[in-house]
């Protein structure tokens, strides 16, 4: 009984690692990537304005809930990542999920599903208060650790 109880945690750590995973790392503003805000966000120059803001957790929880999401391509060899760009609209909703850097096309079709999954966000709001549009970027790394 006591190999079974120890066995356990050691598959079960096997598991996990063996998923992709989301992690929020915008890239260098000197790199042809995109940032995670896109440049023509009308939020950049934008004083009293609110980001929106994932329901489930933030930051933290939206990327929790991308890695959870993705279905991690069967015969990958190598890491990688994808750069899965969105729209969050004025209702919260997440829409218009791209590709803006891709990887390979099973891992990109991944991390599009992933992030199309997503539940609401509270809208990002002008600095009137009215709920806005805007684009993010999420960078959505395929690991084989």
């Amino acid at each position: 009984m006591n190999r079974v109880l120890l066995l356990l945690p050691v598959v079960f750590a096997g598991l996990v690692s063996y998923r992709a995973t989301a992690q929020a790392i915008p890239a260098k503003n000197n790199s042809s990537l995109p940032t995670d805000i896109v440049p023509d966000d009308p939020l950049k120059h934008c004083s009293g304005c609110r980001y929106p803001v994932y329901k489930d957790g933030g930051v933290e929880g939206m990327l929790w809930a991308i890695g959870k999401n993705v279905r991690f391509p069967e015969h990958l060899q190598k890491d990688g990542k994808v750069f899965v760009q969105f729209t969050i609209n004025e209702q919260g909703q997440v829409r218009n999920a791209v590709v803006k850097q891709g990887f390979r096309p099973d891992a990109d079709s991944a991390a599009v599903r992933a992030v199309r999954l997503l539940g609401e966000f509270t809208p990002a709001l002008d600095a009137q208060g009215r709920p806005i549009a805007v684009r993010q970027t999420v960078p959505v790394t395929f690991s084989l650790q």
